[in-house]
């Protein structure tokens, strides 16, 4: 093989690439600073040009990195001859695939690897080879580091030490190789646990409870892997888990503290082997909506039971809104139990008037876009700001209880979570009520930018799936409020300018349901007879009485309510027809006054006994 000695004062055009793998832990040799001072002052040496320095803080098997893919782009502009490494594994230790394309772009554009002492001009055979062995033994080089790594990792977690990142609630004690709780965020943990065990909200209702409170660690949305992620961590109670490329898992009792009880995690697994075989959730228009009780401030969810029709012998799906844990809902004093069929059709009403002008708007939402409503937000924010300090008193009271032996750390710990919730709601609540204020103060919320945003809700009541219902609704309105004692739900909307928008929503009584539904039924069936008629013209009253099951005054109503059915025959019965009977008897009595019934039959074709009736009624005799 051939290896060059670089030529002093040759004139290249170099470009110096560094890379260390972790940030900071790499020996003085390697250290980005240390590779730069290095290169900077052999390039200098030789009076090459330095025309960039590229920096990558990442492992050398990945080919995409921003640093060396900036190089590339000046290899393949033209820009440099030469690329200048401390050594060629900080510029590779890629596998075959990955570096036979860097070393094709490399030679393609007459561009050689060099380190302080050597330079490799890849388009040389031996040249090549050589700098495909190096990197051949950098790349094995890596995985015996790695495998002496992981040997001693191992060792390390048998000892019962930490290393690496640690769950949300735990902060890494370097010093120590230990764990304490993260007093930020370790109220998440107890709090999910409530949401499952006591409340029976499902893993996506958590995540979307956890979306209005914080957000995950690394300031992302909460999904529902990551909430069973904490449900399933042994971690949260005390034990240390790990399970090893070799297929070995050490586990270590007692290293975390605990954030939930051993039994707690056991109950926690059974209720999601239950959850996971249960018959996923029907659709319904209210089931991505996150709704609290005004009473308690509890959560209510969409509970689905069964009527059964006697008169139909059928079995009809109901859906409610009530607390799904039964102590819960005793706890309660308003008890919220609400078909909710008293809200949809409320809910559409709601959303379409409100589209029509801002004069209408203002029967549903509490929003005025001017100084008033400024003045308005004022007077929101001094009460939370006084809510917020009661929380505050009572989370000194209750430690002070405990302090006092009057509570036990139990009870503490409960109570404590709760009044954290609380406060968490509040400060959003604050939060939002800020970023109100001056969207209002700057004319940016008004009655334009809330059309905007609830056009796309007009086509609620036209979408037939009702998970497109579902979906639609859950995204204008995440959150909401029901307020029984009022007959209200009021949709918290959340606009773009993320700000929250109310809309009362009235709960109909059962009564005005019934006769809206008995109305739409019957307008259904008139369009179904009217149908029928046009595909069966001249069809008599008596006939559609006999096909549609329904009773003579009843199809007379239809025509009251929506407009008389066309071609239909005339009705024997009506005023029309017995006029005409009328003539045509006396008619007949002109011609034969003492004709007998039998034979008044004969000649007007008409009944006998009706015959009779209107003689008698009209005294036609």
């Amino acid at each position: 093989m051939t290896i060059r000695e670089t030529e002093p004062r040759t004139s290249l055009r170099a470009a110096i690439y560094i890379r260390v793998s972790i940030k900071n832990l790499q020996e003085d040799r390697y250290s980005l600073s240390a590779q730069t001072t290095e290169l900077t002052r052999y390039a200098e040496s030789q009076g090459w040009e330095i025309v960039d320095i590229f920096k990558d803080t990442d492992s050398g098997t990945k080919l995409k990195k921003p640093g060396l893919e900036s190089l590339l782009d000046y290899v393949e502009d033209g820009k440099i001859d030469v690329v200048l490494v401390i050594e060629q594994d900080r510029l590779s230790r890629l596998d075959a695939v990955s570096w036979h394309f860097l070393k094709n772009v490399l030679r393609e554009n007459n561009v050689k690897i060099a380190e302080p002492g050597h330079i490799m001009d890849l388009s040389n055979v031996d040249d090549e080879f050589y700098s495909d062995l190096k990197n051949i033994f950098a790349h094995r080089n890596r995985r015996d580091i790695i495998r002496k790594m992981m040997r001693g990792k191992r060792q390390f977690t048998r000892e019962g030490k930490v290393w690496g990142k640690q769950p949300d609630g735990y902060i890494h004690v370097k010093e120590t190789s230990s764990v304490v709780v993260d007093e930020n965020r370790s109220w998440i943990i107890p709090y999910i646990d409530d949401l499952l065990l006591e409340q029976g909200i499902s893993a996506t209702g958590v995540a979307s409870c956890l979306n209005q409170l914080c957000k995950t660690p690394t300031g992302k949305e909460w999904t529902v892997n990551q909430v069973l992620q904490r449900y399933k961590n042994k971690a949260y109670h005390g034990v240390l888990e790990k399970t090893f490329s070799n297929g070995e898992t050490i586990t270590v009792e007692d290293v975390y503290p605990k954030l939930r009880s051993l039994e707690t995690f056991e109950t926690i697994t059974q209720r999601l082997k239950e959850n996971y075989k249960a018959k996923p959730a029907e659709s319904h228009f209210l089931r991505n909506v996150i709704i609290t009780c005004a009473s308690c401030n509890r959560l209510v969810s969409v509970n689905k039971t069964s009527s059964h029709s006697r008169k139909k012998d059928k079995t009809y799906p109901v859906f409610t809104l009530r607390h799904l844990n039964e102590s819960t809902h005793d706890d309660c004093e308003a008890k919220p139990y609400v078909n909710t069929k008293r809200i949809k059709n409320s809910l559409i009403t709601a959303v379409k008037s409100i589209l029509i002008d801002e004069k209408t708007a203002k029967k549903y939402i509490d929003a005025e876009f001017d100084d008033k409503e400024l003045d308005k937000i004022k007077k929101q924010l001094s009460e939370l700001n006084k809510q917020k300090n009661d929380v505050n008193s009572k989370m000194d009271k209750i430690l002070k209880l405990y302090l006092d032996g009057k509570w036990s750390e139990e009870v503490l710990d409960k109570e404590r979570d709760q009044l954290d919730s609380r406060l968490k709601h509040i400060e959003n609540s604050i939060d939002d009520l800020k970023r109100k204020y001056e969207l209002v103060k700057t004319s940016q919320f008004n009655y334009d930018v809330v059309v905007e945003f609830l056009s796309i809700a007009a086509h609620f009541d036209s979408l037939l799936e009702e998970s497109e219902q579902q979906r639609l609704i859950g995204s204008i309105f995440p959150t909401a409020t029901l307020d029984v004692s009022n007959d209200l739900l009021i949709m918290h909307a959340r606009l773009p300018q993320q700000v929250t928008l109310d809309i009362r929503i009235n709960i109909e009584t059962m009564e005005a349901v019934k006769e809206r539904e008995m109305y739409a039924a019957a307008k259904e069936k008139y369009h179904a007879i009217q149908t029928y008629l046009n595909k069966n013209k001249g069809a008599s009253l008596e006939h559609l009485q006999k096909h549609f099951h329904s009773n003579y005054s009843t199809l007379i109503k239809y025509q009251e309510w929506f407009g008389p059915f066309k071609h239909l025959a005339p009705n024997r019965l009506g005023p029309e027809m017995r006029q005409k009977r009328i003539k045509t008897i006396k008619k007949a009595l002109q011609s034969h006054p003492d004709a007998t019934g039998r034979q008044l039959e004969k000649i007007t074709g008409i009944n006998r006994k009706m015959i009779y009736k209107l003689i008698r009624e009209e005294k036609l005799r």
